[in-house]
């Protein structure tokens, strides 16, 4: 009988523990290439590709995909960091909130620690 206590509180636990650790990553998917992006008035296909500038002009990346959580709600960007920024090599999303329009660059204000600290996209 303790055994079998003991075996369904260890369930239990892995369980809880598992499901805390899904509901602490969010769920992206990319969206439709016809999404026009809020405060953006582009579409996701246009800005799939562009290259990414931090704060102080130089280059880090380009957006490998805008994600969202479903595919016709665009939250974000996947951005694909070039191995000289230091910043990784994963495709981590940015908020829409946090690219920029400088003219005709997008920019993003990163430091590697917040990059770090930004959700993995993996297509």
């Amino acid at each position: 009988m303790i055994r079998l206590t003991t075996l369904v509180a260890a369930t239990a636990l892995i369980a809880s523990t598992a499901t805390a650790a899904l509901a602490q990553t969010p769920a992206f998917v990319k969206v439709a290439d016809a999404t026009v992006l809020p405060g953006l008035n582009v579409t996701a296909d246009d800005l799939e590709g562009m290259h990414v500038y931090n704060a102080a002009g130089q280059r880090i990346g380009e957006i490998e995909d805008v994600v969202g959580s479903e595919a016709t709600v665009a939250t974000g960007v996947a951005i694909d960091f070039d191995k000289t920024s230091g910043l990784g090599r994963e495709h981590r999303v940015v908020p829409l909130s946090g690219l920029k329009q400088d003219g005709l660059r997008l920019v993003v204000d990163l430091d590697a620690a917040k990059a770090a600290a930004l959700p993995v996209f993996d297509d």
